[in-house]
């Protein structure tokens, strides 16, 4: 059963052999004998109209027709219903006490170490130190996950599709639609307390603009794991690509490397999306009309004549390289999560897996 199951070929000539050899009962109750002797032991006579088919009371025509649909129900249907099903299962994996555990116990010990920072200038790189933080430990812990998303079903999931249950776009969307809702809990619950206990800017309007970038980088890891994790069938190997991309990407991003090799740093850095989360949240904290105050002219160029003056947020971000702007850091991300899961649906449905027997 598992070979006709996960090996179509294999269902579709059973069926075919069937439908070829099977012993039809005519109407004067006589065999058609257009099958060899030798299969004719392996044979019984399909029921009639007029017997009663023990296995299929109702008598519902179990050979699909020519002009019948090839899948049972909908598409709609389908998603929905599978949709119920990774909602259900995810939730319980996602929402566990140690889960709730860790986050709460994260976001307490993430606010005391920021605890309510004043609003001056030595405090610019512990604002920046914070908004590196949420950007990378969340993603990076989702990637890990999303790895493992996918693999764990996939065994299920080819049985179900080779016995014609569902579509694997349906299935696709119903896993993706379900589960990254569930996955963007915990860390917004984390974010909620940490940023407030860090006092990072009191605007509740930016607080919301950095819960949006952290979630849609956590999406944009999510779907790099998902890729990840269906394009490389072996776990550890995919573990090992993922580290290795991951730290790649942080690199590159110039978080540890502020001066790249020309080579390298003209196009490379442009890839990592942990740039394009952090700079944007970076510009999000800075923007606003807080005052902050000058210390010793370290980091803000207005404070060195003016050690006892006032610089905004705009003054600040002078300190760092900002990047593109929010507007296109959005629409970055967000295209990468895109291209990301695209490329995920295709390596799941095109790439196959050469172990065991075919």
């Amino acid at each position: 059963m598992d070979l006709v199951n996960q090996d179509m070929k294999v269902r579709e000539e059973l069926k075919e052999a069937y439908l070829q050899n099977r012993v039809i009962a005519n109407q004067q109750g006589e065999q058609q004998q257009n099958y060899s002797t030798e299969a004719r032991q392996y044979l019984i006579a399909e029921p009639s109209g007029d017997e009663a088919d023990l296995t299929n009371p109702d008598n519902v025509n179990l050979i699909s027709q020519k002009n019948d649909s090839k899948w049972p129900i909908g598409f709609l249907p389908q998603m929905l219903i599978l949709f119920n099903r990774s909602f259900t299962m995810t939730g319980k994996n996602q929402f566990t006490v140690i889960n709730f555990v860790e986050a709460l116990a994260l976001a307490v010990v993430s606010g005391l170490c920021w605890l309510r920072m004043p609003f001056t200038e030595d405090t610019i790189p512990d604002r920046s130190s914070f908004i590196f933080f949420i950007m990378t430990f969340w993603p990076f812990q989702t990637l890990m996950g999303g790895i493992l998303s996918f693999p764990s079903e996939r065994a299920v999931i080819e049985k179900e599709r080779a016995s014609g249950s569902f579509r694997l776009s349906a299935y696709f969307i119903a896993k993706s639609l379900a589960e990254a809702p569930i996955k963007l809990v915990l860390p917004t619950l984390f974010l909620i307390i940490a940023y407030w206990m860090a006092r990072i800017n009191n605007s509740f309007a930016i607080f919301l603009g950095i819960v949006i970038f952290q979630l849609l980088s956590i999406l944009v890891a999510e779907s790099l794991g998902l890729l990840l994790g269906v394009t490389i069938r072996n776990r550890m190997h995919a573990m090992i690509a993922a580290t290795v991309v991951v730290l790649s990407l942080l690199l590159v991003g110039g978080f540890f490397i502020k001066s790249l090799p020309h080579w390298l740093g003209v196009w490379v850095e442009w890839l990592s999306f942990f740039k394009y989360a952090y700079c944007a949240c970076l510009r999000l904290q800075f923007m606003g009309k807080q005052i902050y105050h000058c210390v010793d002219g370290s980091y803000v160029t207005l404070c060195r004549n003016h050690p006892t003056g006032t610089f905004t947020g705009a003054d600040a971000l002078g300190y760092f390289d900002a990047g593109l702007g929010v507007g296109w850091d959005f629409l970055i991300l967000f295209g990468m999560f895109v291209i990301f899961r695209l490329c995920a649906y295709l390596s799941l449905r095109f790439v196959k897996d050469s172990s065991g027997r075919t």
